[in-house]
């Protein structure tokens, strides 16, 4: 049987892409464009690359209607990440987040699959002092963070009326090989940008803010056990290293482990509405999932990628 991995040539996708046929699945990536993924292995060519945008309805029915027979679930990654450029354009990045979104649930209730997983995000919580739980109530923060709350809350309905097995998986700050820092958020670009020389890190706020990262790889990992696992007691999963760090601490040890000197310049105040990090104990207590990285382990391998890719 086949998994579909939308937005399977995106960071996030690719590398669930991978783990996927490290798993024994054939994964067909839906994704508008395509892009290099030589950093993702596929020895025995089980990743099939589908050209279609998830806000082309017509053609996601098609797609669904030639793999039928094999298609047993969807893994839904595609989608705007967060970032200060989604509010540039408000209704295309919500429509995009939220009608993608519906226009992938629809279809696989109309094919009958067997399960859902959506790819949400720790921005559902908004700004938080503490670490939440999943329990905790969604208060996100800003447009971002409301588009990925209806999202879910427009799953789990699809779920209670039409029995589709839904399970959302909230990630927080993912890292690693696939993208550049540039290419991510600000955010990304400061604090890893001293791994592609940069030297002079400057920010207007942030110096109270403090933040958790998750190396790319156990993101992956995560959504693939939350994919396989056959019972659940939750829809909905956190996923985080666990680890936090303040702002300018955090780029001055990913500085170190490059071993580059910074000049550093971070104005006071949160930088984002976000919190610390996110509490994961739900997904280590039922599938026994444990962060393989950590800050340095992760750093390390990001930069040797850099450097290959460069």
């Amino acid at each position: 049987m086949s998994v579909m991995v939308t937005g399977g040539y995106g960071h996030i996708g690719s590398w669930v892409c991978q783990h996927l046929v490290g798993k024994g699945h054939d994964v067909l990536a839906l994704d508008k464009s395509k892009r290099d993924l030589s950093y993702v292995q596929d020895p025995g060519g089980k990743i099939s690359h589908i050209p279609i945008d998830v806000l082309d309805q017509a053609g996601l029915y098609r797609t669904f209607q030639e793999h039928k027979n094999s298609l047993d679930g969807v893994i839904h990654v595609a989608g705007l990440a967060g970032g200060p450029y989604f509010a540039r354009n408000p209704r295309q990045n919500i429509y995009l987040n939220v009608m993608g979104t519906v226009n992938v649930l629809e279809a696989a209730r109309l094919f009958k699959l067997r399960r859902f997983i959506y790819i949400s995000s720790g921005a559902v919580y908004g700004v938080r002092d503490n670490i939440p739980m999943e329990d905790e109530p969604l208060t996100p923060g800003d447009i971002y963070g409301a588009a990925k709350s209806s999202a879910e809350f427009i799953g789990i309905q699809y779920a209670s009326e039409f029995g589709l097995d839904f399970r959302s998986l909230r990630v927080y700050f993912a890292y690693g090989p696939g993208r550049l820092p540039s290419e991510v958020t600000p955010i990304h670009e400061a604090v890893f940008g001293c791994l592609t020389g940069q030297t002079c890190i400057s920010m207007p706020a942030g110096a109270d803010q403090s933040i958790d990262f998750t190396y790319i790889r156990d993101i992956a990992r995560a959504i693939c056990l939350l994919y396989e696992a056959p019972n659940l007691k939750y829809r909905q999963y956190n996923v985080s290293s666990g680890v936090c760090y303040p702002i300018p601490e955090l780029i001055e040890k990913i500085a170190v482990y490059a071993g580059v000197d910074l000049e550093l310049s971070i104005g006071p105040g949160r930088l984002m509405p976000r919190g610390p990090s996110i509490d994961s104990s739900r997904l280590k207590q039922e599938l026994n999932f444990e962060v393989e990285y950590d800050l340095a382990s992760g750093v390390e391998e990001y930069q040797k990628w850099l450097i290959e890719d460069d």
